[in-house]
């Protein structure tokens, strides 16, 4: 017998069961782990020489061993197909162990390189088993959004050049985007493929559509890729370190999205054209991920091109090794843009480059987490210097000199049934210090995601100072919540606030922005349906509202400077108010094996709904029209002796009548059934729908002589339905177990805008007076109707229901003054809203009794 000591075989069992402990994410502390090693080690040396005595007697057997091995092959055999003693049989070989840790951080994780929504073919549908070397997407997203009082600007393009304009009266604003996907993998290996299009639409904005809400029918995607699976070998827990050199039109997210990212909430994609080359995988315990590209420039109704006049390259090394706690991204990004004098956009007319290297490290601790991100930008830029009022009379290039940073730690209470996590939020972008130094500390936000900075979509990473606190919880299966409170600083006096289009080069304003508070809800409503809804609220800062007053009025001095906004004629002095309804389908489910398709499953099922208990809660969704005829009535009256001020008051009074509005409505519901013993059903129900087309307007034109003037008069009134809810009690009876009529009545709310414009001008002169009396604001009032609603299958309910509403009146007071003191006019307007609505709707019930 012979004992052989080899150390490297020793050394190789303890590495693999460090890495096994650590692969178990046990969490323990380095010490724990190298007592548990010493002991393992002493161990193994314990029973060295009876292993290797029992290896020497199994050689010498080894003989004997393998004739009884040939008699017994067929009961062994048999015997195989059963499990052995405490061993599963489903028991499968391992998979390599990932090294990659998702970020808890509030919606900074990067989308993968396959967008979410997309399915391999061969784990959908049964139909399709075995076709795993094809990927599919097909979804299609809605969404109502209703913004009131908001503050980003709209560019209007039928000018040239193009101007800035003010938003200021709500809008309700349909949004519509479905993307299609194939991508081919493994079949044709090492050569991949991916072609994507995305159809992006609009409707019922009052504004002229921008960028980022349309792009019909284009092409996101369109690229090849040479895919070596494992060309730089495997890492310490197996996981192939490929090797991908892609070439095309695509789309894709770094780092925490705060500077490049797809954007995925907004109604358009951000894309590139180019290079990237990435060696290993997020799984592996590094990766490098370089890229050398052109952003993609959005044509609304034309097929896309990249920007030639704008290179942006960089690279991110991720690693993961070094600490189960903290994966550390070292990166540099850097931005090429050639100046193109003719382009519209002013930034683009000017010269840029911009070098920035940073740093990202994020990790979970147990219950706690953390993400923190840096990032330092040299280079030079071109800006324009005012002269006089031309703001755009000199062209010179300055140094670039900024940074940002943000940092996130949250806490997870893993114990709660809701698991709440809390964070702390702070995020700095250096601004411009002042617009005349030959520096610029404004920092260049690449083409990154602005939703965690701001719900309204207010804030960007460049002269910002933002403390946020949030808190995420889940009440319900499939139910997720956040809610936050922000406040914002700019991080310099003098620099703009870019997103508002508001500047005070003095830097004599302050820099308290506002405050703003959010909630977002989603729910999955089924294996192809998911539901989003969320509400956020603005309050305007002393910098924001110092802009609302005429600009005579404001008390700063001097009140105009070049550079400087001047009024925004009371827009920024009002708090804003944004909320949106969304519901996305995706063809190809939630990525679990999808057993049944849904017709398939719906005509098996329809109709077969056992008597329900009638004492649920249920979510849905809900379509219908609403019409009404809104009464108007007004008067203009004189409020001065001038000659023509009673004439023009005459001439520009519209007679009292209605307007007719009808369109669609659409939203969600939430609701909840008790059922009494005697058939009768108790319920609550609220919902909330999206308006498209409840607008309608009158108009007037007349002259007026006085004395030796005559007075050109133009009179329009609008009213406009922007949104309605109802939060209503049910009372119904079951005719049926499984139908029930009701009745139901209770508060009704909405937005609406009443607006009476006056415009008048001296047939000789040139000054036009506008007397504007507007109300848009959101009403609360009484609603009551009745209904029907079926449960045509299991847990699912179909209802038609008729409703009519009461928002009651609204009044609205404008007055006009000529300059030259030739008449002064004011008018008073009553309008009241009340109408009709029928809307079907599906549900889905949880039954309140059942087990499970």
């Amino acid at each position: 017998m012979r004992f052989e000591w080899r150390s490297g075989t020793l050394a190789r069992c303890g590495a693999g069961l460090d890495h096994a402990v650590e692969g178990r994410g046990v969490g323990m502390l380095n010490l724990q782990r190298q007592l548990k090693l010493g002991v393992a080690v002493a161990a193994l040396m314990a029973i060295a020489p009876a292993w290797a005595f029992a290896q020497e007697k199994a050689a010498a057997n080894a003989v004997e061993t393998k004739s009884q091995e040939t008699k017994k092959k067929g009961a062994k055999a048999d015997k195989s197909l059963k499990p052995a003693v405490g061993q599963s049989a489903e028991a499968k070989p391992q998979e390599p162990k990932s090294y990659y840790v998702p970020t808890r951080a509030y919606r900074l994780e990067p989308q993968p390189d396959i967008p979410p929504y997309v399915r391999n073919l061969g784990k959908t549908y049964k139909e399709f088993e075995g076709i795993d070397w094809l990927n599919v997407g097909l979804d299609s997203r809605v969404r109502f959004e209703y913004r009131q009082n908001d503050y980003r600007p709209w560019t209007d393009t039928t000018q040239n050049p193009p101007s800035s304009q003010r938003k200021y009266y709500p809008n309700s604003l349909w949004l519509s985007r479905t993307r299609v996907y194939l991508g081919v993998q493994n079949i044709l290996d090492p050569f991949r493929a991916v072609v994507e299009f995305q159809d992006s639409r609009a409707f019922n904005s009052i504004y002229q559509y921008q960028g980022q809400e349309i792009n019909q029918t284009d092409l996101i995607s369109a690229y090849g890729e040479l895919y070596f699976k494992d060309a730089f070998g495997k890492d310490d827990r197996g996981n192939d370190r490929p090797l991908v050199a892609r070439a095309g039109r695509f789309h894709f997210e770094l780092l925490d999205r705060r500077l490049i990212a797809e954007n995925e909430f907004r109604n358009t994609t951000n894309n590139f054209d180019g290079f990237r080359i990435k060696i290993g995988k997020k799984d592996n315990d590094w990766d490098l991920d370089s890229f050398l590209v052109r952003p993609v420039i959005r044509n609304p109704y034309e097929f896309d091109r990249p920007d030639w006049q704008n290179w942006i390259y960089g690279s991110v090394l991720s690693i993961r090794r070094w600490s189960e706690y903290a994966t550390i991204q070292p990166y540099f990004l850097g931005r090429k843009q050639f100046a193109d004098p003719f382009n519209t956009s002013n930034a683009l007319k000017v010269a840029r480059e911009t070098y920035a290297p940073g740093v990202r490290i994020y990790g979970v601790l147990g219950n706690f987490d953390y993400d923190f991100d840096i990032n330092k930008q040299l280079g030079y830029t071109g800006e324009f210097a005012p002269i006089g009022s031309n703001t755009t009379a000199v062209q010179r290039t300055v140094q670039l000199d900024a940074i940002a940073y943000g940092v996130e730690a949250g806490y997870t209470f893993a114990d709660h049934p809701w698991k709440p996590r809390v964070s702390l939020v702070y995020t700095y972008g250096s601004g411009d210090k002042s617009p005349y130094s030959s520096v610029s500390q404004n920092f260049d936000i690449f083409y990154g995601f602005n939703q965690p900075f701001s719900r309204n979509d207010y804030m960007a990473w460049n002269n910002l100072k933002a403390p946020k606190a949030r808190l995420e919880f889940t009440p319900a299966k499939n139910l997720q919540i956040d809610t936050a409170f922000s406040a914002y600083w700019l991080a310099s006096a003098a620099g703009p606030w870019e997103r508002a289009n508001l500047s005070a080069p003095l830097g004599n304003r302050g820099t308290f922005v506002g405050t703003e508070f959010d909630i977002r809800a989603r729910y999955k409503l089924s294996q192809f349906i998911n539901l989003s809804a969320s509400y956020a609220r603005f309050w305007p800062g002393s910098f924001t509202s110092s802009f609302a007053q005429a600009v005579a009025l404001q008390p700063y001095y001097p009140q105009s400077f070049p550079g400087q906004t001047g009024t925004t004629n009371g827009l920024t002095a009002k708090p804003t108010d944004f909320f949106y309804l969304e519901a996305s389908v995706n063809a190809f489910g939630d990525g679990n094996p999808i057993t049944k398709d849904p017709v398939s499953q719906f005509k098996e099922s329809f109709g077969q709904a056992k008597a329900p208990s009638w004492r649920d809660v249920y979510v849905g969704l809900n379509a219908g029209g609403a019409w009404s005829s809104p009464f108007w009535n007004g008067a203009v009256y004189p409020i001065s002796n001038a000659a023509a001020s009673t004439p023009v008051a005459l001439a520009s009074t519209m007679p009292a009548g209605s307007s007719n509005l009808a369109g669609f409505v659409g939203g969600l519901h939430l609701g909840t059934n008790w059922k009494f013993d005697n058939n009768v059903v108790a319920g609550l129900e609220a919902d909330l729908h999206g308006v498209s087309g409840n607008t309608a307007m009158k108009w007037q034109a007349n002259w007026v002589p006085v004395g030796l003037n005559a007075f050109i008069n133009y009179d329009q009134r609008t009213a406009t339905l922007n949104y309605l809810g109802t939060i209503r009690g049910r009372l119904g009876y079951l005719v049926t177990p499984t139908v029930q009529l009701y009745g139901t009545g209770g508060m009704a709310y909405g937005g609406v805008t009443s607006n009476t414009a006056l415009f008048t001008r001296r047939a000789a002169g040139t000054n036009i007076t506008n007397a504007t009396a507007t109300f848009d604001d959101s009403r609360i009032g009484w609603t009551a109707g009745g209904g029907v609603e079926w449960m045509f299958m299991p847990n699912w309910s179909a209802k038609a229901e008729y409703l009519r509403y009461d928002l009651g009146s609204v009044y609205a007071r404008g007055a006009a003054v000529q300059p030259n003191g030739f008449y002064a006019v004011a008018t008073n307007t009553r309008t009241t809203f009340d109408g009709n609505l029928i809307q079907a709707g599906i549900s889905r019930h949880f039954d309140m009794l059942a087990k499970d």
